[in-house]
């Protein structure tokens, strides 16, 4: 069975789609660029630091749907250290000194 984000019309679609968020992202970016400069220089307005948050996030998915497209749904495998599921519980010993961690290595050893 395929993947939806496999199909050649996803990938076209997540391409097209970052083509238009990167258009409106410029469309914030020159809003932007005309109200900061309309004035002379001054504090930020909120107006003008939320305009840059949705510009930041526009550029950002834009550029991630552009160039990597259907590459962000794809599955990686992970190692067994990062999974979930712990099979046995982890064991931590408290070491005081170095001494105390070369004879608990050798006690070990003795015991093995």
């Amino acid at each position: 069975m395929v993947r939806w984000h496999e199909t050649l019309a996803a990938r076209i679609g997540l391409r097209f789609g970052g083509i238009a968020i990167l258009s409106l992202a410029w469309l914030v970016g020159s809003t932007l660029y005309g109200r900061v400069h309309a004035h002379l220089p001054a504090q930020a307005s909120l107006t003008e630091l939320a305009l840059c948050a949705i510009f930041l996030l526009l550029v950002v998915t834009g550029n991630a749907l552009l160039f990597v497209g259907p590459g962000l749904w794809k599955q990686v495998p992970l190692p067994g250290r990062w999974s979930g599921a712990l099979i046995e519980p982890r064991q931590f010993d408290v070491l005081l000194y170095r001494d105390h961690a070369v004879r608990s290595d050798s006690e070990q050893a003795v015991t093995r």
